[in-house]
């Protein structure tokens, strides 16, 4: 075998492994688009049946979340509504991250007592 011949080999090799890895990302890019729609479409359908379920399930959440206590209620709504990070929140409130940390443990756990007959719809519906 001469140098040539391994070149052509070599520039072979490469062309077909390019042209199967072109392939494979096309196959596996129409695989997503099926499985982005068949979510969709299943989101779609679980919204509309849940409709009322999920209207219950609001009123029940914002009720819950205005029953907390003061600084408990204040610190849960800065952490998830507004985003800011424990940190922010502390240096905000002028207490430590470690109350921070207290209050949001108290928050979720009377949350999720009053929620409780409702937290396989809220897992449903934070995840779509």
């Amino acid at each position: 075998m001469d140098g040539s011949d391994f070149h052509t080999s070599a520039r072979a090799y490469l062309y077909k492994a390019v042209y199967n890895a072109s392939l494979d990302f096309l196959k596996h890019e129409k695989v997503k688009k099926q499985y982005e729609n068949e979510t969709i479409k299943n989101g779609i359908e679980t919204t509309h049946s849940n409709s009322s379920e999920e209207k219950e399930l609001h009123k029940r959440l914002e009720h819950a979340i205005d029953e907390l206590p003061q600084q408990c209620g204040r610190i849960f709504k800065m952490s998830r509504f507004d985003g800011l990070k424990y940190r922010e929140i502390a240096a905000e409130l002028n207490i430590s991250e470690k109350t921070v940390e207290n209050q949001m443990g108290k928050a979720l756990k009377i949350l999720r007592e009053a929620l409780q007959d409702y937290l396989l719809l809220l897992f449903i519906l934070f995840n779509f």
